[in-house]
């Protein structure tokens, strides 16, 4: 018997995964600090990291947000990334307050449009604190410039570009895990082979025959080899 093969490969390819998501996190609609409405379906390009704040906070806010500002800088300010503040004072947390509040930390958020600070509606708002487990009471203390503190619960949630909450942790997250989780979600490996398919040409019965063939990873994600199926 005579044929003539052909040797067509099929490869899954997947990266590694991160831990899986507990639940889809919830859309929203709010104003930014320069008044631009922001929605979590429309950052479905980017990885969202998500936490809670206000302005005139003067003790977990500037932790929280200083060590996303040192992570940030650690990944090399990634464009797929996005960071979103949202407000624990919706009454006192106006537009310029939100803008300057980034300023403390070196961002001008007027060039780099990956941090927000988002505010609204303070019904809309108390949905997502709900969501998120955010408890906030508002304290007088005289001793503080401003006269009073929120006592609120800190929290970092990371979104995929689908809508899933990946991680979620406290003001004493573990930045080499966040960073971990959130650049498994932003890279992606990309393999480009020298050839796809090889012509034997006639193979008789009995034959014993081979090919290699090369493959690049030209991604920036690790590639893991699941299966291979040759057709």
């Amino acid at each position: 018997m005579r044929n003539k093969w052909f040797l067509i490969i099929s490869l899954l390819i997947i990266a590694f995964d991160c831990k899986a998501a507990e639940r889809n996190a919830i859309d929203f609609n709010l104003s930014n600090w320069d008044h631009r409405t922001v929605s979590l379906r429309e950052m479905k390009d980017r990885v969202v990291v998500l936490t809670f704040s206000y302005a005139n906070c003067s003790v977990r806010c500037p932790i929280i947000t200083g060590r996303l500002f040192s992570l940030d800088k650690a990944m090399n300010s990634p464009s797929a990334v996005a960071y979103v503040h949202i407000s624990v004072d919706p009454e006192r947390d106006k537009p310029e307050k939100r803008r300057l509040y980034f300023s403390l930390y070196g961002i001008d958020v007027t060039r780099d449009d990956r941090w927000m600070f988002l505010s609204g509606r303070k019904g809309e708002l108390i949905k997502l604190w709900k969501f998120y487990g955010i408890t906030s009471k508002r304290i007088k203390d005289r001793r503080l410039p401003e006269g009073y503190y929120i006592e609120y619960t800190p929290k970092v949630a990371v979104i995929d570009s689908s809508g899933l909450i990946v991680y979620e942790a406290g003001f004493d997250f573990s930045e080499d895990e966040m960073r971990s989780v959130i650049e498994r979600l932003y890279t992606k490996p990309s393999i480009r082979f020298s050839e796809t398919t090889h012509d034997f040409g006639t193979v008789r019965e009995g034959d014993v025959v081979s090919h290699e063939f090369e493959f690049t990873n030209e991604g920036d994600a690790p590639l893991l080899i699941k299966d291979l199926i040759p057709s």
